[in-house]
């Protein structure tokens, strides 16, 4: 008598396939979404790092001249940063000796290249652009009237990747349009809700 045993072999059908390619490009979009987050994250962990660097230099310039220290205030009407055209000081304080004001200015000058990347630039078709520094930074400095011992508060504001509440903005640098939303054109949003600040307060003596 004879046997005969049929095989049949399967392979996957047309749904499972649809189920296995729908399930992967699930996996890719989470993967590139987190990635995408993290980079933003890393992003203003790197801003909020370069900010604090800055503060810690201006007070240990105020600090080291504080016979000057009312020529190192900046109001809040009139911050520093955001790209301006920056003034080059009469003196350089690393080849000549300065007076305090002089030294003062000279500082100031330091900080806001710093803080607008004047040292970091890159040269394209002859055009010259900044690309280090804090985004459209504003930097402020208050403290006692005509300078002397006391408290001195340094804020240094920036523009982040996401939007906040913008409940509590701080001063230095709002109605100037940088810090609201990107549809935004000439004089920015009212509410600033992508401004980030650092906010420094420590005491001098003169």
């Amino acid at each position: 008598m004879a046997v005969t045993i049929s095989s049949r072999q399967r392979g996957f059908g047309l749904i499972e396939i649809l189920i296995t390619l729908l399930v992967f490009s699930i996996g890719i979009l989470a993967v590139a979404g987190l990635q995408a987050i993290s980079k933003k994250n890393n992003f203003d962990a790197l801003q909020r790092t370069e900010a604090a660097n800055l503060a810690g230099f201006i007070v240990s310039s105020m600090r080291s001249n504080p016979a000057a220290l009312d020529d190192y205030l900046v109001s809040q009407s009139t911050p520093r940063g955001s790209r301006a055209q920056l003034t080059t000081p009469d003196n350089d304080c690393y080849q000549t000796d300065c007076s305090p004001g002089e030294l003062a200015a000279f500082d100031l000058w330091q900080w806001e290249k710093a803080l607008d990347g004047a040292g970091e630039t890159v040269t394209a078709d002859g055009e010259t652009t900044r690309t280090g520094g804090l985004s459209r930074a504003s930097a402020c400095i208050t403290g006692p009237a005509g300078g002397g011992s006391g408290f001195y508060t340094i804020v240094i504001a920036w523009r982040g990747v996401t939007q906040l509440d913008p409940a509590g903005v701080t001063p230095c640098g709002t109605g100037r349009g940088l810090y609201g939303a990107p549809s935004d054109t000439a004089g920015g949003a009212a509410d600033e809700s992508y401004q980030r600040a650092l906010v420094l307060e420590t005491f001098i003596a003169s």
